[in-house]
């Protein structure tokens, strides 16, 4: 079973009653088909950003359900031949992953073991500047050793 949500858009001519009623005949053809009803949300009417199908506005209601794959195409055909429903979205959810029960912060410095086995923290280096005249002295020592 996967883990499916359905966001409907419903027209704003039908009555409270009759768009709860068209939910609840949803929710029940999940269950009849094996499916099993997480959540139902019905958000009232809203104002929509484009018009559909010539309505400026709809009721809206979520459906949070698992339902077998094969058994998707079935219900996503009733979506489509029910004149109340002016648009839907299924949508896959994946599993919220788990958060990490320990998490240990990186350590700022290195620690290192001297000669006795004492630790001591490596203190960073100092990154020594170089003049360019020092490059170029070197790099005519490498060029001559080759030739």
């Amino acid at each position: 079973m996967r883990n499916y949500e359905a966001t409907l858009i419903l027209s704003p001519q039908a009555s409270a009653a009759e768009v709860n009623d068209t939910v609840q005949e949803l929710a029940s053809l999940v269950q009849g088909e094996g499916g099993i009803l997480d959540e139902q949300n019905m958000l009232g009417k809203k104002t929509l950003l484009a018009p559909i199908r010539n309505h400026k506005e709809g009721y809206v209601a979520l459906l949070s359900f698992n339902l077998n794959q094969e058994k998707l195409p079935n219900l996503e055909k009733n979506l489509r031949d029910r004149e109340q429903i002016l648009r839907y979205l299924l949508l896959l959810k994946q599993p919220r992953k788990m958060a990490k029960t320990q998490h240990q912060p990186m350590p700022k410095r290195l620690e290192t073991q001297n000669e006795l086995g004492e630790e001591t923290r490596a203190e960073p280096k100092k990154e020594e500047k170089i003049e360019l005249k020092d490059i170029d002295e070197k790099l005519r020592e490498i060029f001559k050793e080759e030739l």
